[in-house]
């Protein structure tokens, strides 16, 4: 039995996506190797990570946060917290040291141990009892002074009437109401999990404006709280999304490289890729999702199909 056109055309975008995520995978790898992510990893060596329920306490307290520091360790790296920034609350550990005299015991026969004018000898133990305190934290947003080192680029230029019709088909297959507004700090966009809708950064360039847009789409499809067994640490979040992004965008021919690459190798815990290597069906998968309800809502303008021969992309150079 022939295969209906409806079932090669599933199967060719399969192929393509698994492509994708296998170059995708790869290029991080060789984007780690390179001396931008060693400088990168040099200076993120003096920031603390933080725990998962300190993470969740942040994304809730402040969700559009990138990097949070202590007062103490934003003063070290040549940067003052704004005037009038309220910290944000998290657990820190603060445990205290007890200590205690007891009896000295022979460790062959269990029995006290004496000195020589007959009283019983002792020592000082020293037991650590946990504890924890109510601290603050500050995102990059609430602080200013010299810039930190810069790994993944921002992108430039506008859309072309093809990438428009794209934003549109993504504004409309959107779960969740989207608004285009100012954002403050240093993200670009978020998904508010409370209010349940995405807002993108309207002073980004037209290109970085979708390619976010497709970032946050992830998010709020795949990491929203009512979906189980949803990532609860911010780093496989952050990478299912942007891998999601920049997918999505080569698909439909738009690079997204000089961005993503540098994005994923920053939330990424190690030079294993630990996080995407998990996430590689998920990531495709989702990706289907959204280009398969994209291009049902594109029928009727043929003129944006995906890129030709996107399977046989040139391999990226590490920046």
């Amino acid at each position: 039995m022939q295969k209906t056109e409806k079932q090669q055309t599933t199967k060719s975008r399969q192929e393509v996506l698994k492509d994708l995520t296998e170059q995708l995978e790869k290029s991080i790898h060789e984007f780690m190797q390179g001396d931008r992510y060693k400088s990168f990893l040099t200076q993120m060596s003096k920031f603390y990570t933080y725990s998962l329920n300190n993470q969740l306490l942040i994304a809730s307290q402040r969700p559009d946060a990138t990097l949070c520091a202590s007062y103490t360790t934003w003063k070290k790296n040549n940067r003052n917290v704004k005037r009038g920034e309220k910290g944000i609350k998290i657990i820190c550990p603060s445990p205290h040291k007890v200590q205690t005299l007891q009896d000295v015991k022979d460790p062959q026969t269990g029995k006290p141990e004496y000195l020589p004018n007959g009283k019983v000898k002792k020592e000082i133990i020293e037991r650590i009892i946990p504890f924890y305190k109510v601290g603050v934290t500050f995102d990059i947003s609430q602080t200013e002074g010299e810039p930190l080192t810069e790994i993944a680029s921002e992108l430039k230029g506008s859309l072309d009437s093809r990438q428009n019709k794209l934003k549109e088909a993504l504004l409309e297959i959107s779960p969740v109401p989207v608004h285009f507004q100012p954002v403050s700090g240093e993200a670009n966009g978020y998904y508010d999990l409370t209010k349940k809708e995405i807002v993108v950064d309207s002073s980004l360039s037209e290109k970085h404006s979708l390619k976010t847009l497709i970032h946050e789409l992830a998010h709020s499809l795949i990491h929203d709280t009512d979906i189980p067994d949803a990532p609860r640490d911010s780093q496989t979040r952050e990478v299912q999304a942007e891998s999601i992004a920049y997918i999505v965008c080569q698909y439909f021919g738009m690079d997204t490289s000089e961005y993503s690459f540098g994005y994923i190798s920053t939330w990424s815990s190690g030079k294993d890729t630990q996080e995407l290597k998990n996430s590689l069906e998920i990531i495709r998968n989702t990706s289907n999702d959204i280009i398969s309800k994209v291009e049902q809502k594109l029928t009727k303008t043929p003129s944006l199909k995906r890129a030709e021969n996107v399977s046989a992309l040139p391999k990226r150079r590490c920046m």
